[in-house]
C-alpha cells in the first residue's frame, strides 16, 4: 500500500502497563478514533509465553480501513515496538503523544517511512492525486524527514551514532525552517522532551483513560477492595479475551476470569502437579469430550474421579447417549447393560496379578479400549497420556457386581484401598507444588487431601498447595490462590478449557508432565 508508516520503539515505560493485556487492548481499541482512523476489525489480542520469560509479552492488532496498527510488548525487558501504517496522512506527533501517555514512555526511537512511492493508483488522503503525493513525499525525503534507507544495524556503533548525528545536525533536531527532523534510524531527535522534561500536550493530544490501573487501592475495614471495570463488548474478541476482561468485573464474573488465569499459571509451572477432583456426575451432563481434551493436552496430571463418572464415560465411549430429563440426566437400560458386560469382558482379559489398585485397573482398561469403542473418552485419554486415574468409591458403584464376579473367579482380582492411597500420595508429591481443580465436592476431595497428608508419612515432602479452583462448590482453602466459581460445572468447565486451549494452543509439553506411576508388584 501507500502512505506514512510510523514505527515506535518505546523504553523506560510503566512495565505493569506493558504486561496488562486488558490495558493494551483498551489502548488499541481507542487509538484509531483518537488519530482519525476507521477501525474495522479487532483488537485481536495474543499473549505469548516464550521459553525465555524475558521475551514473553502481549501482542495486539487492529485492522483499520486505512491499513493496520500493531503492538508487541516485552514487559521484562521494559520495551515495546509498534507500527501505525495508514494510506492517509495523520498527525504523527499526536499519535506519538497518545502512546507516550498510555504507557508512560520516557524514551523512544521512532521512524517515519513513506510507503508506496511507486504506487500508481488513486490516493484518498489530503494530498489528492498521485503526482502530488510523490512530489510531496520526495520533498520530505530530501529534507531528512522521511527515511527511505534500510534499517541500520546496531553494530558497529559508529553507524548508529552517525544516524543520530545526521538527525540532530541542526540544534535540537529541527531544520532551518523549524521542522522536526526525524532520524534515519535510531534515537529520537528530541530526547529529553518526553517524560519528566516533556512540554505540555502538543497538537491537542488526548489523555488516555487509565483509571483501572491508576486508581489508588481502596480498603474497607482493613480489606483491600478490587476495582470493578465494566466490560466493553468486542465482537471479534476470543473467549480467552472475554474471560480476561471478566476478571475485572464483580462477583462470579471476576471469579471465572481469575479461575482461567490461575489454571494457566499452574499449567505453565513446570514444578506444579495439577490434580483434577471430580465429585459430581458431570460426564453425563456433556463434559466427556471437554475432560478428554484437557487430559489429552496435559492440562491435568492426576484424576481422582467418582466411579459414576467413569461408568458414564465408558457408556458414552460405547456409543450410547445421555438424555436431559425433567429430574436429571437419563441413561438407557440397554446401554447400561452393555456397559457392564463390556467392563466384565475387559476384566477377564487382564493379568490380575498386576492389578492391585484402581489406578492400575483403569490404566489397563483404558489402554484396551482404543480398538474396541467408537468414541474416545477419559479412560482412553488418560491411559495414552500417562495420567493416573484413581476412584475412591469403586466398591459401591455400578461396577461392583462385575468386580465381585472377577474377585470370585479363578483369577481372583483383589483391589487394595491402601495401595490406591499410597500411589496417589506419590503422584501428588511428585513435584513441590500442587494445584487442585475441583468439580463439585465429595469423596474425590477427601481422597486427595488424605493423599497429601500421607505423602509426609511415606517420606516424601508434602507439596505446597499452590492454588485451588473450585467449580460448582465452595472454596477449598482461603486466600488469593483459592478461587471458587459458584456456578454449575457444565457451564464453567467448557469456558475454562476453551480459554486455556486458546492460550496454550499446543497444550503442555510432554517434558513438563510426570511419567505414569508404575504398578507395584
Amino acid at each position: 500500500m501507500f502512505g506514512p508508516h510510523l514505527i515506535i520503539d518505546g523504553m523506560r515505560c510503566d512495565t505493569r502497563k506493558l504486561a496488562d493485556r486488558n490495558l493494551v487492548e483498551q489502548v488499541l481499541n481507542d487509538y484509531p478514533d483518537a488519530i482519525g482512523m476507521t477501525k474495522i476489525g479487532g483488537p485481536y489480542m495474543f499473549e505469548y509465553q516464550a521459553p525465555d520469560p524475558a521475551y514473553s509479552g502481549v501482542s495486539g492488532l487492529v485492522v483499520i480501513a486505512e491499513s493496520h496498527i500493531a503492538i508487541h510488548t516485552f514487559p521484562e525487558l521494559d520495551y515495546f515496538t509498534m507500527d501505525i501504517f495508514s494510506c492517509k496522512n495523520f498527525d504523527h506527533e499526536h499519535a506519538i503523544e497518545y502512546i507516550r501517555s498510555a504507557f508512560d514512555v520516557k524514551e523512544m526511537d521512532r521512524m517515519l517511512v513513506q510507503r508506496g512511492l511507486s504506487f500508481k493508483g488513486p490516493h484518498h488522503g489530503k494530498l489528492g492525486a498521485n503526482d502530488e503525493l510523490i512530489a510531496a513525499a520526495n520533498a520530505r525525503l530530501a529534507n531528512g524527514i522521511i527515511s527511505k534507507e534500510p534499517a541500520l544495524p546496531d553494530e558497529p556503533p559508529t553507524l548508529r551514532e552517525a544516524a543520530v548525528a545526521r538527525a540532530q545536525h541542526n540544534g535540537n533536531g529541527h531544520n532551518a525552517d523549524g521542522q522536526m527532523i526525524w532520524p534515519q534510524y535510531g534515537t529520537t531527535p528530541d530526547i529529553g522532551t518526553y517524560g519528566e522534561q516533556a512540554e505540555g500536550a502538543r497538537h491537542g493530544a488526548q489523555v488516555v483513560d487509565l483509571s483501572r490501573t491508576s486508581t489508588a487501592p481502596v480498603t474497607a475495614d482493613g480489606v483491600a477492595l478490587a476495582v470493578v471495570e465494566p466490560i466493553q463488548v468486542n465482537p471479534t474478541a476470543s473467549l480467552s479475551g472475554l474471560l480476561d476482561k471478566m476478571s475485572a468485573t464483580g462477583q462470579q464474573g471476576r471469579a471465572l476470569g481469575r479461575a482461567l488465569a490461575t489454571w494457566e499459571r499452574l499449567a505453565r509451572d513446570e514444578q506444579a502437579t495439577i490434580s483434577l477432583a471430580i465429585s459430581e456426575p458431570v460426564v453425563a451432563e456433556g463434559m466427556r469430550q471437554t475432560l478428554t481434551y484437557a487430559i489429552d493436552r496435559h492440562y491435568v496430571d492426576v484424576v481422582v474421579a467418582q466411579a459414576d463418572d467413569l461408568f458414564a464415560d465408558m457408556y458414552e465411549a460405547l456409543g450410547h447417549s445421555h438424555f436431559d430429563g425433567p429430574d436429571g440426566m437419563v441413561s438407557l437400560a440397554e446401554g447400561r447393560e452393555q456397559t457392564l458386560a463390556f467392563f466384565g469382558e475387559l476384566l477377564a482379559e487382564l493379568d490380575t496379578a498386576s492389578i492391585t489398585s484402581t489406578q492400575t485397573l483403569w490404566a489397563a482398561i483404558g489402554s484396551r479400549m482404543g480398538a474396541k469403542v467408537p468414541r474416545k473418552g477419559i479412560l482412553q485419554a488418560a491411559a495414552q497420556a500417562g495420567v493416573p486415574v484413581v476412584t475412591p468409591d469403586l466398591a459401591t458403584s455400578a461396577f461392583a457386581p462385575a468386580l465381585l464376579a472377577a474377585a470370585g473367579s479363578d483369577h481372583g482380582l483383589t483391589l487394595d484401598p491402601s495401595r490406591d492411597a499410597t500411589l496417589l500420595a506419590k503422584a501428588v508429591a511428585d513435584r513441590p507444588r500442587l494445584g487442585v481443580i475441583r468439580l463439585g465436592q465429595g469423596s474425590a476431595d477427601q481422597a486427595l487431601m488424605s493423599a497429601m497428608g500421607l505423602a509426609d508419612a511415606l517420606g516424601h515432602d508434602e507439596p505446597e498447595l499452590a492454588a485451588t479452583i473450585s467449580l460448582g462448590g465452595p472454596s477449598l482453602g482461603v486466600g488469593e490462590q483459592a478461587v471458587a466459581v459458584v456456578a454449575p460445572v457444565e457451564m464453567t468447565l467448557p469456558l475454562l478449557v476453551t480459554g486455556l486451549a486458546q492460550r496454550m494452543t499446543g497444550g503442555r509439553g510432554r517434558a513438563t508432565v510426570k511419567q505414569p506411576v508404575p504398578a507395584l508388584a
